[in-house]
């Protein structure tokens, strides 16, 4: 009788801690499990949540990912405005047009409007930094846009040595030849100070971060670098323990039930 049940209380005891191996493993990751799927569940709706349009603006969490201000390439002051070129974006004043340059050449503030150039364009904006027009230059030139300035109420711009001048509503450049009273103001690059560095810093963090990739990045446990994408594998795998460890427990117990309905029929 005892080599009979020695063997039945091991079996026992070892489905007793498979069990609660099962148990303690479902517990332990229930929490990640939960919030994989609200995660994902965001992240499919992620347009619909306009989360690709909200920016995160938590500090710490900013120092995190390491958004930085780049140095301004290129900064110009007139008339009380400060058009001022961080990476390839456009600031205003310190706000962010949402214009994407390669090169600032020019920055002129004339009557209510500031008007920027780049190498093969000009953008006209109102004075609070609002985009009217953007204006596609290089048929009409003979080459790169090399400085801007203002004359008389209109603006001058220089290409490969010859000047051309804006129309009334700064919808057009056309050649223009200097007469002798004319004197062009030319736009002269000027760095900004550190107050309006620190708004610029503020400005560009503020956009260098979205909802949707914040999200995205916790789901994927990137946002702890390699020891979060660790993790998130070992959820991986304690769901997939927990799958073959319920068939096998699932299965177990129908034997068990269609031994001892055998046994009773027996």
């Amino acid at each position: 009788m005892t080599r009979l049940m020695t063997p039945t209380n091991g079996n026992r005891r070892a489905r007793q801690w498979f069990r609660r191996g099962h148990r303690w493993v479902g517990l332990s990751a229930v929490v990640f499990v939960l919030f994989l799927a609200v995660s994902g569940v965001t992240l499919n709706h992620a347009s619909d949540l306009g989360l690709d349009r909200h920016y995160v603006g938590w500090s710490w969490v900013l120092d995190a990912y390491g958004i930085q201000a780049p140095a301004p390439s290129a900064s110009f002051e007139d008339g009380g405005h400060r058009g001022t070129l961080l990476g390839e974006r456009l600031f205003l004043d310190g706000l962010d047009t949402g214009q994407r340059l390669s090169m600032l050449t020019g920055f002129v503030a004339v009557d209510q409007f500031v008007l920027a150039t780049a190498e093969q364009g000009a953008h006209l904006f109102t004075s609070s930094g609002e985009l009217v027009e953007s204006i596609d230059l290089q048929a009409g030139l003979p080459g790169p846009i090399e400085r801007l300035g203002r004359v008389e109420g209109r603006a001058i711009i220089q290409s490969s040595g010859q000047l051309f001048r804006s129309d009334a509503e700064f919808a057009g450049f056309e050649p223009w030849e200097i007469s002798p009273s004319a004197e062009i103001s030319w736009s002269v690059p000027t760095p900004p100070d550190a107050t309006e560095l620190a708004a610029l810093d503020a400005a560009w963090r503020g956009r260098g971060l979205t909802v949707e990739r914040m999200v995205l990045d916790l789901h994927s446990g990137r946002i702890f670098d390699m020891s979060g994408v660790l993790l998130m594998d070992l959820v991986a795998l304690c769901m997939i323990v927990l799958g073959l460890s319920g068939l096998l427990l699932s299965n177990s117990r129908y034997r068990r039930q269609n031994g001892a309905k055998s046994a009773n029929q027996d």
